[in-house]
């Protein structure tokens, strides 16, 4: 696999860096943009991204923190209830490049992302040209009318993050209103982060919260295949 840091041109917003990722082998496939939690690009996003890469998919993350300046992160979490606004254009940003590269076929594109990152995964799902999304215990909007446009949805979360266990239930309500092809799951002996091994000490805290935020790689490796199944039903590798 090859790895490299590129620029995205956002209009409006400037340059902004994202990490690339490439599978092995040749000709076009299928892509996904994946969208980092509130700590930004660690290596744990960097860890999905090779994921996804050795699945056989072009893999793109951009970083809505543009190196983690202070400023850049309070107005991308703020951004995140006023509809996305700030974030999204980079998103879009990052889906354009993929439609434009020579590795990815641009019918099939999908866009993830973990926390914060999985509400502005939906969002950009509603709003962009993608084949599927899958979202992690991320934010919901409360009217439906939001999502009216989005694509088939794969949306997991833990029964244990008491803040945001009532958005999975708002998603299905939403998804089945508007006839949008869905699963969302709840995990029961799980909270938020669970797909996420952040290995500083900020996140030690995270057990000890409402979100009961913690890695657990026996509910991670379920929701992983979970996930490529759902992809391969919308946008099979090497079709």
């Amino acid at each position: 696999m090859a790895h490299q840091t590129v620029t995205l041109e956002v209009p409006g917003g400037g340059a902004r860096p994202a990490a690339l990722a490439l599978p092995e082998g040749d000709g076009k496939g299928p892509a996904v943009v994946v969208v980092h939690d509130v700590f930004g690009l660690t290596p744990d996003t960097h860890r999905h991204l090779e994921r996804f890469a050795k699945s056989g998919y072009v893999a793109i993350a951009p970083d809505l923190y543009d190196g983690g300046r202070v400023r850049c992160v309070v107005e991308t979490v703020l951004g995140m209830a006023r509809d996305g606004r700030g974030a999204l254009p980079a998103i879009e940003a990052a889906r354009e490049m993929l439609a434009r590269h020579p590795r990815v076929d641009s019918r099939r594109i999908a866009v993830t992302g973990f926390c914060m990152g999985g509400g502005f995964a939906l969002l950009a799902a509603a709003d962009g040209a993608y084949a599927v999304a899958a979202p992690f215990y991320g934010a919901v909007p409360r009217s439906k009318e939001r999502l009216r446009n989005v694509c088939p949805t794969l949306a997991q979360y833990g029964e244990r993050d008491a803040p945001f266990r009532s958005h999975a239930a708002r998603l299905a309500r939403h998804l089945e209103s508007l006839g949008v092809e869905h699963e969302v799951v709840t995990y029961p002996d799980v909270g938020h982060s669970f797909m996420n091994d952040h290995k500083f000490a900020l996140a030690r805290l995270g057990p000890h919260g409402p979100l009961r935020a913690k890695y657990d790689a026996p509910t991670e490796a379920i929701a992983w295949d979970r996930l490529l199944a759902f992809f391969d039903q919308h946008m099979p590798v090497g079709h």
